[in-house]
């Protein structure tokens, strides 16, 4: 009974052993559990961490990527793609000049047939100097006496002098026999003092200062060498021509701006000047016969309200311009005509940037459709056959279509793909202002005639530099539309500079009646 007792307590001390080593493999299991957990979830964490790591790296390089193909695509920009001018090539790229002219296949120079043109002998009454050149009085073969065999050998030649004159002007005093009261001659305000500059040499100066850009220092050595040094003008003296010459335009300013106004059509383009290192503006308003120039210190609507110009135009004038959207100004009520060279850089910019085909297929067509009208402008069309015209707006209104379906297909990074959107709406909602021109040969295609206009102020800037301040900014677009209205009539430059300086200038209605 004993042993079986003993038995008993032997098997249940190894049962509870038994339940206690049970416990501890599954304390362990579950530790070794909660270890893989722990440790799978380290693992995951990594991996996480990784991955972020490893897409933070990849948006840096796809950003550097971008960053480095926009930079490429800039270096590739020139006058043909976008509207930098010719002279900002960069330093060892070949300039890119724009030329719209068709290639005729002739050689330069001459062609064959051609007759060559000579300067014809004078007519007697117009030789203003004859040198004689007499032979030796020996015969140069054997020294034997020469003889005047009456034959003269004639050559002329065709020059320009630079002559100082020293002119007195005398005006008599004369009383009368009678009652004794003086009387004087009126003396012109020109010849107030009691000696100055004539007004052929102060047109000079104003010519160089304003036509060929030259700096008023280098005006004043300018003439001190043309006139071997007898002239020794002060930069005071030629800073205030320009006052005068402004000042004494004042009622031209007014009268052009009168006829301006009411043409039916009207080129406008601003572009920035310096003025004491800061930004400023110049503006051009016009056509083929006229250019008037304002200039302000900031480029605003303010100083469009202030020039006057296209507040006053009506319904029936129409603008053109490079796009630019203050002339959707609601206080406006012209017809706006838009700029189809700039589109056509912004075509080619956007296919060099994108790789797209939608935006050079486009340029091609307005390029094709231009010299199309051309050619019929040629033939004394004034416009294109209804079909024509209905193709070309179907061609154009797929283009787009095109481009949109390309940015989803292909996109491009971001700088481009902002712009060819824009470019897509902007083509779109001012659909319109672009291509007028198809419709009426009388529109035209280009603003050109204003970039023409603004083109002499990058000369001047290059040149002669920044302006001291605005009003003399204003001095010089004033006496700049004076010579360029009267340069497209026809009208001599120096003529009209001189008559300036007399206080008798060209007048509007001498202009255009």
């Amino acid at each position: 009974m004993d042993q079986n007792v003993s038995i008993y307590t032997k098997y249940e001390k190894i049962s509870a052993e038994n339940l206690e080593l049970k416990d501890r493999i599954l304390g362990y299991q579950e530790k070794i559990h909660d270890i893989r957990r722990d440790q799978k979830k380290t693992l995951n964490e990594l991996k996480d961490f990784y991955d972020r790591q490893i897409a933070e790296k990849d948006a840096i390089i796809k950003e550097l990527s971008d960053k480095y193909a926009h930079c490429v695509a800039v270096k590739a920009h020139d006058g043909t793609s976008t509207g930098i001018s010719t002279a900002a090539t960069p330093i060892g790229k070949k300039k890119v000049i724009p030329n719209s002219r068709r290639n005729s296949g002739k050689k330069r120079g001459g062609q064959p047939g051609h007759t060559k043109h000579f300067l014809q002998p004078f007519e007697q009454q117009d030789v203003t100097e004859t040198v004689n050149h007499d032979p030796k009085d020996a015969c140069a073969s054997c020294g034997g006496q020469l003889t005047d065999s009456g034959e003269i050998i004639a050559k002329d030649e065709f020059d320009v002098e630079i002559r100082t004159i020293k002119r007195r002007h005398e005006y008599r005093v004369c009383y009368c026999a009678d009652c004794g009261v003086v009387t004087r001659m009126s003396i012109p305000a020109n010849l107030k003092e009691a000696n100055q500059y004539g007004s052929h040499v102060q047109a000079l100066a104003l010519s160089l200062m304003n036509t060929g850009n030259v700096a008023i220092n280098k005006v004043r050595t300018l003439l001190f060498g043309m006139t071997g040094g007898s002239m020794v003008q002060s930069e005071g003296y030629i800073a205030k021509l320009q006052s005068r010459a402004a000042t004494g335009l004042k009622m031209f300013i007014a009268d052009l701006k009168t006829v301006l106004i009411r043409r039916s059509l009207v080129y406008w383009d601003d572009t920035v000047i310096m003025i004491n290192t800061d930004r400023a503006c110049l503006r051009f308003y016009g056509d083929d016969t006229i250019s008037f120039y304002t200039a302000h210190a900031h480029k605003d609507m303010e100083g469009i309200d202030d020039d006057g110009v296209l507040g006053l135009l009506t319904s029936s004038t129409s603008t053109m311009h490079d796009h630019n959207k203050v002339n959707y100004n609601d206080k406006f009520f012209f017809l706006n005509l838009e700029c189809n060279q700039h589109l056509q850089r912004d075509l080619q910019k956007n296919s060099d940037d994108t790789g797209h085909t939608w935006s050079d297929e486009l340029k091609k067509l307005i390029s094709s459709t231009i010299h199309g009208r051309k050619e019929a402008i040629a033939r004394k069309e004034t416009n294109f056959q209804t079909e024509y015209i209905n193709d070309f707006n179907r061609k154009v209104r797929a283009s787009l279509a095109e481009g949109w379906e390309e940015r989803k297909k292909n996109p491009s990074r971001k700088e481009a793909a902002n712009f060819e959107r824009l470019l897509l709406i902007r083509t779109d909602k001012y659909y319109e202002n672009y291509f007028k021109w198809v419709e009426d040969f009388s529109f035209p295609t280009t603003n050109n005639m204003s970039e023409r206009g603004l083109r002499c102020i990058k000369s001047h800037m290059k040149i002669s530099g920044q302006f001291a301040n605005v009003t003399t900014a204003r001095y010089y677009a004033i006496i700049k539309t004076y010579i360029e209205t009267c340069r497209k009539n026809c009208i001599n430059e120096m003529t009209a500079l001189s008559r300036l300086c007399m206080g008798n200038p060209i007048t509007v209605s001498e202009i255009f009646g």
